[in-house]
């Protein structure tokens, strides 16, 4: 069977993508996946997810391609990082400060470890849902400031993180970028990466064109990806402004939408002229 439109690689988002609504990696997803491998394709995941928690996801789909992590501040293959960009801690302070005395949660991703400065009913259900217990750092002592970090999460009403945000953002939107990876998730990485330059990255590395590429999300965070690709899928749960910018828009959600896509895109002769709109017939 021929690759539909010469797509070579996809690459999904995972949380709100290609997991299930229960966070859950289906088994009729991994079986398209494994079908999409079989004819010569090539797939991969770009997640803010670190990899800690990406990684039982990694092993399940058997991915031995580069992943994209932290919102592609970090890229890794075979354990193993290749290209990552941090920054010290102590180039937010203000900003960190500021959340935390205002109740929001600060999450600060340094390589395994995922540091908090105290437990919110916020931090309770990532820990939950990540399956990851996040170490307490004090505040107070400040020794938090030294650590070099891939990306940090405001976490908690996402009006009063961004309110901060753009309150320090003549400081900080020099060398960041912040946008909303969930509801209630303002992440905040160097302005160097995002998911959109990491899939260029691992594209180069594979020789792959960028006319060759699907990439499949959910929120704004992958927004960059459709910037890159040739097709830009999003699926049917997926933000206002995602629906927006897709290509086309799956009529199903989560990782039954990616199904979709790459059963019409990646998997069979169809010819896409313009964008799809939701519900359009197959």
């Amino acid at each position: 069977m021929i690759i539909e439109q010469n797509i070579r690689l996809v690459v999904s988002d995972l949380d709100g993508t290609l997991l299930s609504a229960s966070n859950e990696l289906e088994t009729s997803v991994l079986q398209t996946i494994e079908s999409y491998r079989a004819q010569g394709g090539y797939f991969t995941i770009a997640t803010g997810r670190p990899l800690v928690t990406a990684m039982p996801i990694v092993k399940k789909l058997k991915i031995d391609l580069p992943i994209i992590l932290c919102n592609g501040a970090v890229i890794v293959q075979s354990g193993q990082v290749i290209e990552q960009y941090n920054f010290l801690l102590s180039s937010l302070t203000d900003l960190l400060s500021e959340a935390h005395h205002n109740g929001l949660a600060v999450l600060m991703f340094c390589q395994s470890h995922v540091y908090i400065f105290g437990h919110t009913s916020d931090t309770v259900v990532y820990e939950e849902k990540e399956v990851i217990a996040c170490e307490k750092l004090s505040f107070d002592l400040g020794k938090w400031r030294e650590l070099q970090a891939e990306k940090v999460i405001l976490m908690g009403e996402f009006r009063l993180s961004q309110s901060l945000w753009e309150k320090q953002c003549s400081v900080t939107k020099s060398r960041f970028e912040a946008f909303q990876s969930e509801y209630n998730y303002l992440e905040i990485v160097d302005k160097k990466c995002n998911k959109g330059k990491a899939v260029a990255f691992v594209a180069s590395k594979l020789g792959i064109r960028r006319e060759q590429i699907m990439t499949i999300g959910n929120e704004r965070n992958d927004l960059p990806m459709y910037a890159y690709s040739r097709i830009g899928a999003a699926v049917a749960n997926s933000r206002e402004e995602l629906l927006q910018a897709a290509d086309y828009i799956c009529s199903k959600p989560y990782g039954q939408g990616v199904i979709e896509v790459m059963e019409r895109f990646a998997m069979k002769e169809a010819f896409m002229s313009g964008k799809k709109n939701k519900g359009d017939d197959a």
